[in-house]
């Protein structure tokens, strides 16, 4: 029996490979005739692509090659093309966002699942098969995308065997059914844990997890602000302050039609009263002179060098957010706190952020103050970061007398 291929923890099909310098979202799928077509997707897609095409060459399919790379003109991938030309002359500002190279991709891997087929074949029942074969995290993420690009299609009646968008919200017209979103399985973070995750990284010499875990408990940010921080554009003598990215992201585009009721977050610290945040920036400031003066607050000295395509350095000792996730779930499983737990179980880094929203319900502060802190447009995201901690006692006032009972037990 041929040994299991896992990659991120999904196992490959047959015929389906990484290519021979295991670049994150490259594959290679080999043909019947031994030879090999290297394409760009994510693991989910790709492993439903090579399904796919499993399927159809069991069934005695041929290996054609187009002569002309041109796409047809009713060909699903010259549709996403002109989709995705149309959005960024629509919103010039996605070319510069991460996310919209995401979902370009996530649409260009359907065209390519969808090789020679046209759109006018397009059925619900095909929509709906190759989406059972994402994970329900992999379905949110495309779902909103998805319904613009089948908007795009239907306002040129370009899928007559459609009788609605696919991807609607509308209870009322055929749709594609989504997964059940699972239940959380990552744990939470307790306070006595936090502080030997924190020590052990001072053992270990990763005073950069050290300072980041500081900023995460006092600021609530995430990784990603975290590692954006930097001396010029965010700290200005006793001040601290940042743009909340994810908050930016989602927000700013729409601000203006949303009646000034979910402003994008920008958050300011005065040092002078936030003592805790002062003494953690002096930290990253004398360790960041000490990293070849470090132009970002979060710096470490990297045993070697290395550039990524999709997150360029701007100095060499700064730290990416992937590189400090990676560095804290090293200090994390170094402790032995998690030993025997199943490593999608483990709290990370993020788990941070819902153990400081606990403790400032703790001193007092109301899940409206929390919830600005945190830059959530709704209160109830607020609500799911405080649960699951320690068990909140209610203590009851009300007292029942012999007076009030009529008699004696």
């Amino acid at each position: 029996m041929a040994r299991k291929r896992i990659v991120e923890g999904l196992e490959l099909p047959e015929n389906l490979y990484q290519t021979p310098r295991k670049e994150p979202g490259k594959w290679r799928y080999k043909r019947p005739d031994g030879s090999f077509y290297t394409f760009a997707a994510s693991t989910q897609d790709a492993i439903a692509a090579a399904k796919g095409l499993n399927a159809q060459f069991a069934a005695g399919a041929k290996v054609t090659r187009a002569a002309n790379p041109q796409y047809g003109r009713l060909s699903i991938r010259r549709h996403v093309e002109d989709f995705i030309d149309e959005r960024e002359k629509r919103e010039p500002s996605l070319r510069n966002k991460t996310s919209w190279s995401n979902r370009k991709a996530y649409l260009r891997s359907y065209a390519t699942l969808n090789a020679g087929k046209s759109v006018s074949q397009i059925t619900l029942l095909d929509v709906q098969a190759w989406w059972d074969t994402l994970t329900g995290h992999a379905q949110r993420s495309r779902k909103a995308e998805f319904r613009r690009f089948f908007n795009h299609l239907n306002a040129r009646g370009l899928c007559p065997k459609l009788d609605a968008n696919p991807f609607s919200d509308s209870d009322a017209v055929p749709r594609v059914e989504m997964s059940a979103r699972p239940a959380k399985t990552r744990l939470r973070l307790p306070l006595d844990h936090y502080w030997h995750i924190y020590n052990q990284a001072g053992q270990m010499g990763y005073e950069f997890v050290q300072i980041a875990m500081g900023i995460a408990l006092v600021t609530t940010m995430r990784r990603g602000d975290i590692c954006d921080l930097t001396w010029e554009n965010n700290v200005a003598g006793d001040l601290l302050r940042k743009q909340i990215n994810k908050s930016h992201a989602q927000l700013s585009g729409n601000y203006e039609f949303t009646g000034g009721k979910a402003a994008p977050a920008n958050l300011s610290w005065n040092m002078a009263q936030h003592t805790l945040l002062r003494k953690l920036i002096k930290r990253a400031r004398e360790l960041a002179m000490q990293n070849g003066r470090c132009t970002h607050v979060i710096s470490h000295k990297l045993t070697k060098r290395y550039k990524r395509k999709k997150e360029p350095r701007t100095h060499h000792y700064q730290v990416l957010p992937d590189y400090l996730t990676r560095a804290f779930a090293k200090v994390r499983d170094a402790t032995g706190l998690y030993d025997g737990i199943p490593t999608k179980s483990r709290p990370g880094l993020h788990e941070v952020r819902a153990l400081s929203s606990d403790l400032y319900r703790k001193a007092g502060y109301t899940t409206s103050e929390i919830q600005q802190l945190m830059a959530h447009t709704d209160e109830k995201v607020t609500e799911i970061y405080l649960a699951g901690h320690e068990t909140q006692w209610t203590e009851i006032g009300l007292v029942m007398t012999d007076q009030v009972i009529g008699g004696e037990f």
